[in-house]
């Protein structure tokens, strides 16, 4: 773990979730409870802790198991939480795939900037 990694993951975990928010949005039909302040600031921030997990995870395997493994776990509770929403298991699923798809993107774009994990 390296400063320039911890800050490049959630910096790009923040983007991830800032573009997560807006795809829910304007990509297709967003549940009412998607459309508000509260749940903008959640999806953001769980991107971005998504991104900090990486960025100070030790586990040493390939970059892009990594990302979408770590996507995935640290998507769960929000995807628990979009379990009770009006889309239902659909929501849940969704949200799962976007943060394993994120988990990946960011470690991408960590790797681009040349803060790449070790091991």
């Amino acid at each position: 773990m390296t400063g320039k990694r911890v800050l490049a993951c959630t910096l790009f975990g923040i983007i991830a979730g800032i573009l997560c928010w807006l795809g829910m949005q304007y990509g297709g039909k967003a549940p009412p409870e998607a459309r508000t302040i509260p749940f903008m600031l959640v999806t953001i921030s769980n991107r971005a802790f998504i991104g900090f997990t990486l960025g100070i995870s030790g586990w040493r395997t390939n970059w892009a198991f990594h990302g979408v493994v770590i996507g995935l776990l640290g998507s769960l509770p929000l995807s628990a939480f979009a379990l009770g929403g009006s889309n239902g298991l659909t929501g849940f699923l969704l949200f799962e795939l976007a943060g394993g798809i994120w988990g990946f993107l960011i470690e991408l774009g960590a790797l681009a900037v040349g803060a790449k994990k070790r091991g």
